[in-house]
């Protein structure tokens, strides 16, 4: 008898194996079904299929040739997510099923009034769990063997009549920016958001060493570009003011870690002037 709990336990489960399998290619779902089997879970293949269909209608998989889903630059992110939620329950699940040495409890926190949560302190936690996270995962690929990438990054800075027109055009030029990634940058690039205001691309290096420099200027035109549509067709933020400016570095054995990377890349993030106006 399947029990009604293991559905939705097998969709979560098969969400997460997904993401995590289709990074190193693309795959035939059935294939990867298949090699599934093998670990003979308690989890129905309904959660399979269910789990398959919402990464497609959510953009984090895309269909690719011969039958195959690919991994998008949203899937990737997500993908890190998924992997930081699923960090969290397993040590209470261990718990609750008499695991011998489960993680220690988190202490309760008390307050007095409930705490806020900036911008700020989201930004920089996005920072470091998502976008460092993949930059460690690209820099052990690249030691090991793999492809050399670059890195780069792009914001906005808007002058507007007011901070929620700003906000609004920030917004959706990030949007955008990453919803179009895979179209405008390539399949093979990962679009990440960068702070409050900017977007990051990890790229591989695949026989052209300025494909770095070619990437900060496409992205720096796309940016310039979408924020110029916007003030065209949206008449709340007409005469808004923009300048965008973008910079990245390449990876090379020298750089021996994520930090050090993302440094280099702020630094010629920050030397850029390349200002566009309307």
């Amino acid at each position: 008898m399947v029990r009604p709990a293991s559905t939705g336990l097998g969709t979560a489960f098969f969400r997460l194996y997904l993401l995590e399998t289709l990074v190193a290619a693309p795959s035939r779902p059935a294939t990867l079904l298949a090699a599934l089997a093998g670990e003979q879970l308690p989890l129905t293949s309904g959660g399979f299929s269910r789990a398959l269909q919402a990464l497609l209608d959510g953009g984090y998989l895309v269909p690719a040739p011969e039958g195959a889903v690919a991994l998008t630059p949203v899937g990737a992110a997500e993908r890190l997510a998924e992997r930081e939620r699923w960090r969290r329950i397993l040590p209470t699940a261990a718990r609750l099923i008499g695991d011998p040495d489960p993680a220690p409890r988190p202490a309760p926190v008390l307050a007095e009034q409930p705490a806020v949560r900036y911008r700020a302190e989201v930004a920089d936690s996005y920072l470091d769990r998502v976008l460092l996270t993949a930059l460690r995962e690209r820099l052990a690929l690249a030691r090991d063997g793999g492809r050399a990438f670059a890195l780069v990054l792009g914001v906005v800075e808007i002058d507007a009549p007011s901070e929620a027109t700003r906000r609004a055009m920030v917004h959706r030029a990030i949007r955008a920016t990453l919803g179009g990634a895979s179209t405008i940058f390539g399949g093979d690039t990962s679009a990440f958001r960068y702070g409050n205001e900017g977007v990051a691309l990890i790229t591989p290096i695949v026989g052209d060493r300025a494909r770095g420099a070619l990437m900060t200027a496409l992205l720096r035109a796309r940016m310039d570009e979408l924020l110029r549509a916007m003030t065209a067709t949206v008449r709340a933020f007409r005469g808004a003011r923009w300048r965008v400016r973008a910079g990245g570095t390449t990876w090379t054995p020298d750089v021996s870690t994520s930090g050090a990377l993302l440094d280099l890349a702020q630094a010629a993030l920050e030397s850029d002037e390349v200002a566009s106006a309307a």
